[in-house]
């Protein structure tokens, strides 16, 4: 509207210009589809550490509940490599600390041994003294923040 309006007072002037320029372009199809509802801020960028090696910093959340399968599976711990992006999908039946600190490792550290660093969400599960011990146990350093700041660390995990 006031773009609209600023290049019509450049020629033209009448009383009630304003309001008629703002009621027309409120009635106009073409002005309402290419109307900009808010400027777009810019989020300031992040700088973030990328591993340098496979397996040094991984990621580890959970998916669910779910439709229940056959095996009696309602969640999936997904875990991905920050580097590689490798992923794995690995289902449990429930998504309490013990199920999924025994699933890391025998899914995750048995085969792939320990990575240096694991970045999970603030889940219970994640924040347990169990999970806490089984990370420090393996020299595990674990990183608690919130995923939405990593977008690309669970691109393939919920689709």
């Amino acid at each position: 509207m006031d773009k609209t309006y600023q290049a019509i007072r450049l020629h033209y002037q009448w009383q009630s210009m304003r309001k008629d320029v703002e009621e027309y372009v409120k009635k106009c199809a073409k002005c309402q589809m290419n109307k900009t509802l808010k400027p777009r801020k810019r989020v300031k960028m992040e700088i973030t550490t990328t591993a340098r090696h496979p397996f040094e910093k991984c990621a580890l959340d959970i998916v669910g509940p779910l439709t229940e399968t056959v095996s009696g599976n309602r969640y999936i711990l997904t875990f991905q490599d920050d580097l590689s992006k490798f992923i794995m999908a690995i289902p449990i039946s429930q998504q309490d600390a013990e199920t999924v600190a025994m699933e890391c490792v025998l899914n995750i550290v048995l085969k792939f041994g320990a990575p240096a660093q694991i970045l999970t969400d603030q889940g219970s599960n994640f924040l347990s003294e169990l999970f806490k011990n089984v990370c420090e146990m393996l020299r595990i350093r674990k990183i608690r923040g919130l995923l939405e700041k990593y977008p690309t660390v669970f691109c393939y995990a919920n689709t």
